[in-house]
Formats: structure tokens, sequence, C-alpha cells
């Protein structure tokens, strides 16, 4: 990393930035991203900052800042959401969840600290970087500050949508992988399985149709039938969980209704259409078979797995870079999904998933980040935009 880019990061205020955006609660359900991008453009210079807002109602927003290149296309696109998953136990964390607190050994503790204020502090630090010393980068940057993504994707879906994003020819996502260079992740397909039969009381379940009983067997089914034997090499299997299971009002009587999710985790070989189909033909099979037996299934989540080819020349010059800081240029595989599973399909780029901090702490109580990865990370986007132009 060369001299200027460490005094900068020295004198940069990226802990402040961090700390802010820690402070601003965007836990979603409901949001409120307004408010983060209130905070980012506070950090900004406005007369020196191109820079649009996403509205999407309800205090919710996204948004754009664009750094012009000496070419104005292909773009590098840097996306990163800023809403973080809830807090259902504040009382049970060492500390507050949204004061941000430092600890003497330089982590910054809080919910959103490594998923994934972090990186959108690094992404901010290199903007920053850019236009408070007016530089004028090779291609140009658009960062992108995403709402909604632990849940719908709505920011993902606004920028492509709108097609703000057409131009872009690779794209840099700085969720927390530990500082390494991700090239994959896994899809993530979620079902809500709804099963309606018949109440009698328990002493003759003979009577009834025991909806919670049918529920179980039929994720069972689904579960043996969906092949997850396959090894990748970077994601290993894919997973089926069960996540919720919901049903009866008394010990003595038998459930007519029964609710249950199920969470599929899936690698490249498996197809979500395919899964869904059978999910169905299972359901119609159980109904056949049971008169006054109802099972409908619901898709509240369907994200690809997606990844960029290992010898794609985006991954091999991150790699460069990396070896000319003495990093550690391997690449690996991510098990949760981002917001490229919102964009990679249609656009068609190459991506890298790359952030500071641990991945494990990602929703995780008493989350926090090392401010030194955060730093760590900003001078990696700064050293990558600058060799662009070599």
């Amino acid at each position: 990393m060369n001299n200027d880019i460490i005094a900068y990061l020295a004198q940069s205020n990226y802990k402040e930035i961090l700390t802010k955006l820690v402070q601003t609660n965007t836990t979603n359900l409901p949001g409120n991203e307004m408010d983060a991008v209130n905070a980012i453009l506070g950090f900004f210079p406005k007369e020196k900052t191109n820079y649009e807002i996403i509205d999407h109602g309800n205090h919710r927003g996204s948004l754009v800042i664009t750094i012009h290149g000496k070419a104005e296309k292909p773009s590098l696109a840097f996306v990163g959401h800023i809403d973080t998953v809830p807090v259902s136990d504040a009382e049970e964390w060492k500390h507050d969840p949204f004061a941000a607190i430092i600890d003497e050994e330089g982590n910054l503790h809080g919910r959103g600290a490594a998923d994934m204020k972090g990186g959108v502090s690094a992404m901010i630090t290199t903007a920053l970087y850019f236009i408070e010393k007016n530089i004028t980068p090779a291609r140009t940057l658009k960062f992108c500050f995403t709402a909604d993504e632990e849940s719908g994707g709505m920011g993902a879906i606004a920028l492509k949508e709108k097609g703000y994003l057409d131009d872009a020819e690779a794209m840099i996502i700085p969720e927390p992988t530990t500082e390494g260079i991700g090239i994959c992740e896994k899809g993530a397909l979620w079902l809500s399985v709804h099963v309606a039969g018949k109440s009698a009381h328990a002493s003759r379940p003979d009577l009834g149709i025991n909806a919670l009983e049918k529920a179980q067997h039929f994720i069972e089914k689904l579960r043996q039938t969906t092949n997850m034997s396959f090894q990748d090499p970077l994601l290993g299997n894919s997973t089926f969980s069960i996540t919720q299971l919901h049903a009866g009002v008394k010990t003595n009587i038998i459930p007519n209704e029964a609710t249950a999710t199920v969470d599929i985790r899936t690698t490249p070989d498996l197809n979500h259409d395919e899964i869904v189909a059978n999910a169905e033909h299972l359901s119609k099979e159980m109904i056949e078979a049971q008169p006054g037996l109802d099972i409908q299934i619901e898709i509240e989540n369907n994200r690809p797995p997606v990844l960029t080819a290992e010898d794609d020349s985006f991954v091999r010059e991150i790699q460069q870079v990396y070896r000319e800081l003495a990093y550690d240029p391997t690449v690996k595989g991510l098990q949760f999904y981002t917001d490229a599973s919102q964009l990679i399909p249609e656009l068609e780029i190459p991506f890298v998933i790359l952030g500071p901090g641990k991945e494990e702490m990602a929703h995780q109580r008493d989350e926090y980040i090392s401010l030194r990865s955060v730093e760590k990370v900003a001078g990696i986007f700064i050293s990558y935009v600058l060799a662009m132009d070599e």
C-alpha cells in the first residue's frame, strides 16, 4: 500500500463514519434506511458530490454516489446494504447494540457493525479519498447503498430496474469476509408450508386429520427427495433446515392447522424451480391420498446461487493487488446470500464479495468488527481503483 494511502487512512474519519452508522438504527423491519442515507451524505461535501436518492416510501431509501472517471463507461460498482437484522435480546448484549462502543482492543460493538456497516464505511472512505484528493479514476465508480437486503431486496431491485448498473462491468460487495476474496455464494430458497386438516379429540385421532403430522411428513419427504449430496469445492453441501413450526391449541385436540417454514441453502447444482415443482408434486400426492387435507406452499424468498469464475480477469486483478500488498489471494465461497443474488443473474457481470469483519459475526448477539479491518479493506479498495489506471 503506497504511503499516500497509508497517510490518508491514518487521518481519515472512518471510525466516526462507522460509529454514526451503527448508532443509526436501521433494523429491518421497519428499516428507516433514509436515516442512514442522510447520515452518509453528511460525510460528503455536497458541492463536490454527484448523488441520487431512491425513495422507496415509508422513510426507506437507497443512495447512489457517482464519481465520474476518465472513461465514463464501463463503470465499477460497489454495492452495500444499509439495513440490519433486528435485535430481539438487547438486554443480553454486553453493550447497547446501538451505542457503537469501541473496546480497548479496537473493536466496535453494535448491530450491523460487521453486517455490513463496516463494509459500507470502507466504501464511504474509498469514495471520500477520490473526492477529497480530486483524483479522477480510470473508470467511473458507483457507490450504491441499498435498503432492504435483509428481507425482499427492494434497494437492489430498484438499482436494477432504474438502470443504475446498466453500464457496470464488475461489482464489489463489501459483506464481511474476514478480508478474504469471495467469488461465489449459496442460494436461498425459503418455503412456507400451510397445512389444513381436521380437528378431533385426541382420544380419537382416527376422526381427524392431524395437520401437524402431515406438515412434518411433507417436509421429510421434501428433504429426502432434494439431492444435497453434491460437494461444491468452495461452498460445500447444500443444506435443508426447518426453521419454524406452529400448530395446535391444546394437548388433547388434534390440530387442524399447521404452518412450517423451510430454509434451503443451495449450491449451483440445485435448480430452485425444480425444488418448487417437486414440492408442489409431493403436496398434490398427499392431498389426493387424504381427502379433506389441503397443503399450500408459498415462496418467501428465492435467491439463486451466483458465482464468478476463478480465472476471470476481474478476480485475477483483485488477487494481484492482494499479492502486491502481501495479503493472501486465495479465493473462497460464502454461505450467506448478498445483493449479488438480486443483481448478477440479470447483469451477468463478474463480482467479488470482499469486506471487513468476520463472517460468523453476522446476525449474532454482541456483534462487533475490528476497526483495523475496516481500514485495511478501504486500503484494498483504493489500491485496486488506482491500479486500474496502470
